[in-house]
């Protein structure tokens, strides 16, 4: 392959990385973001999602473990807005031990089937800090997998642009 054929191929899988991880989602995932990532007990935490269904609440939970849903401690209930967004707050209760957990976002069919989840990362009291979010970068929209594809993307770019150089 020609370096010239190397690099606009490379510089069309720049240009067509958002589409894909666009299409790769087919529609809408359930996200959330929380304030803070951290607290003692009596923490109220302001969450905010989108991705929603709209027509089905949205259950706010702040549970044990993230990936099950399992150790509900508090819960609310939440209707979207018609473009999928949300807000809730949730509070830590008093008599929460120190410790990691989540705060889980969850949609379910009118016959209790899980239609999706996503969960973030809080710790109650004293401890290390947790990555905040499942699946992104703190503070960040960006998912680990489109993060791993712009590496991948950028290194095939630096091998193109490497070879076209040596002719």
């Amino acid at each position: 392959m020609s370096a010239r054929s190397l690099m606009v191929l490379t510089i069309a899988a720049v240009l067509l990385l958002p589409v894909s991880a666009a299409l790769a989602g087919g529609e809408a995932t359930l996200r959330i973001s929380i304030s803070p990532i951290n607290g003692d007990p009596g923490t109220d935490i302001a969450v905010t999602g989108q991705g929603a269904q709209t027509g089905s609440s949205v259950a706010v939970m702040l549970v044990s473990n993230g990936d099950t849903g399992d150790g509900n401690i508090a819960q609310v209930q939440v209707d979207p807005a018609a473009d999928g967004t949300f807000s809730a707050t949730i509070k830590v209760p008093d008599n929460t031990t120190d410790g990691r957990y989540a705060v889980r976002a969850e949609q379910r069919t009118s016959e209790g089937s899980l239609i999706h989840f996503w969960w973030v990362g809080f710790q109650v009291g004293g401890g290390d800090a947790l990555l905040p979010v499942t699946g992104t970068l703190p503070g960040t929209s960006i998912t680990i997998t489109a993060a791993l594809a712009a590496l991948l993307v950028g290194g095939l770019g630096f091998q193109g642009v490497r070879r076209a150089m040596r002719r």
